[in-house]
């Protein structure tokens, strides 16, 4: 059996007892087969991610153009409230001293989306960015550093430096992330305000609390992103 039927054979659950073996033993032993099979794993989690969105979008959909009662409607909409506040991290500030700047960090930090690149079902994504991206919706963090890493050396591209310092973020790598959103002089002005937002949560990872709040204060001012959120925060560092 080749290598691309034993992955095919994985993911459809169908590997016989001895094609198991033998896909344990090259998963083990041969990188190039790992690496193959870990970029369809990866395309599998962000397709299955894409489908689970269009449900979603398709549910909501339908439920808005179903009618439904004034009391029916009043429950719903309490309920969304009460699901918007616990999802909003200053929902749980309670005050200046009950967080440290890791809690602050941890409690605000989520990998900017990616809207640059989006990965579409049944087109091609075998190449350099898409694989990059792929990993980086399925949260496979250390295997899009290397992917953006590969399309830094080809050259110069302040977007991909800027997911590149989310996901150095992500991996706890706060100096070498700052040193790209410091210098990342180049980014397109429709991502310069969120650039500001990952600055603001790097230095408030490093303690570097002076910084935090001029960055905050840059995306209150520029208004389009985050503000709320970075009015609450800087509450707690002042």
């Amino acid at each position: 059996m080749t290598k691309d039927k034993l992955i095919a054979h994985y993911f459809s659950k169908t590997l016989s007892p001895e094609a198991q073996k033998e896909f344990d033993h090259l998963l083990a032993t041969d990188p190039e087969f790992k690496k193959t099979f870990k970029f369809q794993e990866n395309l599998k989690t962000v397709i299955k991610k894409d489908t689970q969105t269009q449900l979603k979008e398709e549910l909501q959909s339908f439920e808005n153009s179903t009618k439904t009662s004034s009391k029916t409607y009043i429950k719903w909409l309490a309920a969304a409230s009460i699901i918007i506040l616990l999802a909003l991290p200053s929902f749980w500030y309670f005050g200046p001293s009950n967080l440290d700047n890791d809690a602050l960090f941890a409690n605000n930090f989520t990998p900017f989306e990616n809207v640059v690149h989006p990965i579409v079902r049944g087109e091609a994504s075998d190449d350099l960015k898409s694989k990059a991206f792929i990993s980086y919706e399925a949260k496979d963090y250390k295997e899009a550093l290397n992917y953006f890493d590969a399309i830094l050396k080809e050259g110069d591209n302040a977007t991909i430096a800027f997911y590149k310092a989310n996901v150095l973020l992500q991996l706890n790598k706060n100096d070498e992330a700052i040193k790209i959103l410091e210098q990342n002089n180049e980014l397109p002005q429709k991502l310069k305000v969120q650039q500001q937002w990952y600055l603001a949560l790097a230095y408030i990872k490093t303690n570097n609390t002076k910084k935090a709040i001029m960055s905050l204060n840059t995306v209150i001012e520029n208004g389009t992103y985050k503000k709320n959120v970075a009015e609450q925060l800087l509450e707690q560092l002042d």
